[in-house]
């Protein structure tokens, strides 16, 4: 139903055009002038679009673009490739300026409070970060995930996520907004972000070398 809905929507604001109303005032008797109600208007226009296949056609463009979006999403902005290997840790603690609280008004974490998550849980799996649009890169990873499936979450920084998942029969992730790369700085990939004690050590390794 909800879709019937959003389809008459759409057809809606194609059908009909904008118009503007102004008043003249009365030049004599008036009446009532018979006419079709909108609705009835817009359904025989709907019916005519379904008959002649424009309907048809509109709905499957319209899901057309929507998957496009969903498998190729941006790449990350001011990701370059790796050239040599570097590497570096990263101390994921946070710091809450501001206390945080429930609806009810108890405080869960007090103002000034700095947490390692790392001190809570830790990091179960590897994560690879790289470019999917890159040959090397996308081989490499492959390989890794082969080999080490279970202790591997790759990450896309652009490319395709969903034909990626298909080909390799695992899941593959995309950092939407660069919001992981943000947090972690990266700025080359491949990138691998792994637990060190308390601490994730980041290791930038060219696709030739990754293993």
């Amino acid at each position: 139903m909800r879709s019937s809905k959003l389809v008459i929507a759409a057809a809606v604001a194609l059908i009909l055009p904008a118009a503007q109303a102004a008043h003249f005032g009365t030049l004599g008797q008036t009446y009532p002038i018979a006419e079709e109600s909108a609705l009835t208007m817009i359904m025989k226009k709907l019916q005519e679009k379904e008959r002649t296949g424009e309907l048809k056609k509109l709905q499957q463009e319209a899901v057309r673009r929507s998957m496009n979006s969903v498998k190729n999403m941006p790449p990350v902005d001011g990701i370059a490739t790796v050239t040599e290997r570097a590497q570096r840790l990263i101390d994921p603690t946070v710091y809450y300026p501001k206390a945080v609280t429930t609806d009810e008004g108890q405080v869960v974490v007090p103002a000034g409070a700095r947490i390692n998550p790392l001190e809570i849980t830790g990091l179960s799996k590897t994560l690879v970060f790289f470019d999917g649009r890159d040959p090397a890169q996308r081989e490499a990873v492959r390989l890794l995930v082969q080999k080490q499936q279970k202790r591997i979450k790759p990450i896309l920084v652009a490319g395709s996520w969903l034909d990626m998942t298909r080909t390799w029969k695992t899941q593959v992730f995309y950092d939407q907004h660069g919001t992981l790369s943000k947090r972690f700085g990266i700025r080359a990939v491949p990138s691998l972000i792994r637990q060190e004690g308390k601490a994730l050590l980041l290791e930038e390794i060219p696709a030739k070398e990754l293993k």
